[in-house]
């Protein structure tokens, strides 16, 4: 066998182990997330391949040489009881050996540390299949009855969503799961869906206890924040409980706002507005909030229409007059930057909304995109009280700091702006009568 050759085998030997190789990390990552196995199989099992590979190729190499010829360094004993060594047969056995090991001990973990007294249950029968690393979970609702769901977080980021657990109706009390984060689906006839991340500690309860919103007409797609204070750096008192809308005002919600003409009912409008370089009375400023056709509607609209197949996306292109007008016709109105804050982060805790870091941020909010997202499509970001997309997507109108300012805060950055744009201290003060496509809104309603 030729020089040539020699390294032709030895190559393919070791493309095929590093295909192989890949391929056993990739399963036992994904039983790792599914079966809550403990960080250290997956790397022992690394190190186990990492070992391989110059067993590996050190038999792919002395038996590339071919026959020992007269005169060869081959003739030296030594090589070639090294070469009765280092067979595809002793390599395979001893791989196999190894494995079988690792597979043992794993295995003997999952005995010892995470069978409990739930294990061989189904979700429907009052518990799920508990493996690995386990927790407590429990939810209470008011009102009670609710269905509750749980889906684990999975990947190595936490970017992706597993099959549903049945958990049954709230309360749901001490549940065994296997420790991870979860997102807890919740639903009621009459009330409002509900979606939060849960996080299970191994050997932790997590509790979730929930006031549902009554599904009417006022309160459709609402979410509710109770009595607290907003993040540090906000400022302002604690605050009452209050409603924030799921998710910000899509298209098709503003153009019902549009045919029930809200463009042309006085009271939703201030007498006068700043649309541009001047101050003009509410009919003539309202002759200029319009869409590309010239009818009164968002500026990226044409005949009073949204472009078609954005109905789920955030209305845009609408000044803070318009969102402000939208709201009072909804029966509610803008939120303060306290209130936006605290439906976003709750009392703080956390650099985001769904959590402390922006780890698989491209899974939980729209930035450093070409476009929005709809409305809801990213449940990995939801905030502590169930309302999507605060985080980026589109860039939020608030109330302003006071009734006689000339701009208002717009806040949570958009899907052009980077990450770094969410923050209490990021917010850009922008002209009452500005619009553009990355500014929407949602409402906020006090509770009754």
């Amino acid at each position: 066998m030729t020089d040539r050759q020699d390294k032709s085998a030895l190559w393919k030997a070791l493309g095929l182990y590093a295909a192989g190789s890949w391929v056993v990390l990739q399963v036992v990552d994904l039983l790792a997330d599914n079966i809550g196995l403990p960080s250290w199989v997956f790397t022992s099992g690394l190190i186990l391949l990492i070992i391989g590979l110059p067993i590996v190729g050190a038999t792919a190499y002395l038996h590339g040489q071919g026959p020992i010829r007269k005169g060869s360094i081959a003739r030296d004993p030594r090589l070639t009881g090294t070469r009765r060594l280092f067979t595809w047969r002793n390599a395979a056995l001893a791989g196999m050996a190894a494995f079988a090991l690792w597979g043992l001990v794993a295995a003997g973990w999952l005995i010892l540390r995470g069978l409990g007294p739930n294990a061989g249950q189904s979700a429907a029968e009052g518990g799920a299949p508990v493996l690995g690393p386990i927790g407590i979970f429990s939810v209470s609702t008011a009102p009670p009855g609710a269905n509750v769901r749980l889906s684990r977080v999975v990947g190595s980021e936490e970017t992706a969503v597993g099959d549903p657990m049945e958990l049954g109706q709230s309360p749901v009390e001490s549940r065994e799961v296997p420790a991870g984060v979860y997102l807890v689906e919740i639903t009621r006839e009459g009330s409002n869906r509900l979606v939060v991340l849960a996080v299970v500690g191994e050997g932790e309860e997590s509790r979730v206890a929930a006031d549902l919103v009554t599904d009417a007409s006022l309160t459709r797609d609402m979410v509710f924040v109770p009595a607290g204070t907003p993040p540090v750096g906000v400022g302002g008192l604690p605050m009452d409980a209050f409603l924030v809308d799921r998710h910000e005002v899509s298209n098709d919600e503003f153009a019902e706002f549009v045919t029930d003409q809200g463009y042309e009912t006085p009271t939703l409008w201030p007498d006068s507005m700043s649309i541009g370089t001047g101050r003009s009375v509410r009919d003539a400023a309202l002759d200029r909030l319009t869409d590309r056709s010239g009818a009164r509607g968002p500026r990226a609209w044409s005949g009073s229409l949204y472009p078609a197949g954005t109905a789920a996306y955030p209305v845009t292109g609408v000044s803070w007059y318009e969102a402000n007008a939208y709201c009072l016709w909804a029966g509610k109105r803008l939120p303060s930057t306290q209130q936006w804050w605290r439906a976003a982060l709750g009392n703080g805790d956390r650099a985001y909304p769904w959590g402390a870091a922006a780890g698989g941020v491209g899974s939980r909010a729209a930035f450093n995109l070409d476009g929005p997202r709809p409305t809801e499509s990213l449940p990995l970001g939801v905030s502590p009280f169930g309302a999507y997309e605060m985080a980026g997507n589109a860039r939020e109108w608030v109330q302003p700091e006071s009734a006689d300012a000339g701009t208002a805060p717009s806040i949570g950055g958009s899907w052009q702006s980077p990450e770094y744009t969410f923050g209490v201290e990021w917010q850009e003060e922008l002209p009452l009568g500005f619009a553009d496509e990355t500014t929407g809104f949602r409402c906020v309603r006090h509770t009754e």
